[in-house]
């Protein structure tokens, strides 16, 4: 009976390790989608609403909240000040964002590469070099959700067969 417990554990201990490689994949997707919907309503607030950065960010903060919401009201504030480059800031602020997060050195790259969009003072070039940017995001999602499609049933039924190997190893 002991060793039956016992294997149902070590089973389901490989299964939730399986499980939480899937989830992190899931947090990924899930935070490129929210960086590409900042990246949307940054364009909309420049293009149409004719918003410098600083306040297109100020408004942004107020809609995402969390995380980014304190980073953007915090470069907001920072860039007011007057005492420190945007692009440093920007890089100050991100790096404390993205410093728990799973994602990739290349999807962080989305983040980091907004300062470089600014170098045009005509909000039509600042647009249309967010649209690049959120054409990177778009297309590194669809990659994302493909890998993830390909890689979920794959983990976890290996999680759950070495899992059973483990036990019949310890029985």
């Amino acid at each position: 009976m002991l060793r039956l417990m016992g294997s149902l554990l070590v089973i389901g201990g490989c299964s939730g390790f399986a499980g939480s490689i899937c989830r992190e994949l899931d947090l990924r997707l899930r935070m490129l989608k929210q960086i590409r919907s900042i990246y949307e309503n940054m364009k909309y607030y420049i293009s149409y609403e004719k918003a410098a950065i600083p306040e297109a960010l100020l408004k942004i903060s107020g809609k995402e909240g969390g995380a980014f919401g304190e980073a953007f009201e915090a470069v907001y504030q920072g860039v007011y000040e007057g005492n420190v480059n945007f692009s440093t800031l920007w890089r100050e602020e991100m790096d404390k964002v993205l410093l728990h997060t799973p994602l990739k050195q290349r999807e962080r790259k989305l983040l980091y590469d907004f300062p470089s969009c600014l170098g045009f003072l005509e909000e039509k070039a600042q647009a249309r070099a967010l649209e690049e940017l959120l054409r990177e995001a778009s297309l590194q999602i669809e990659e994302l959700e493909q890998e993830k499609r390909n890689k979920n049933k794959m983990v976890m039924s290996l999680g759950v067969s070495v899992g059973i190997l483990i036990s019949i190893l310890l029985l």
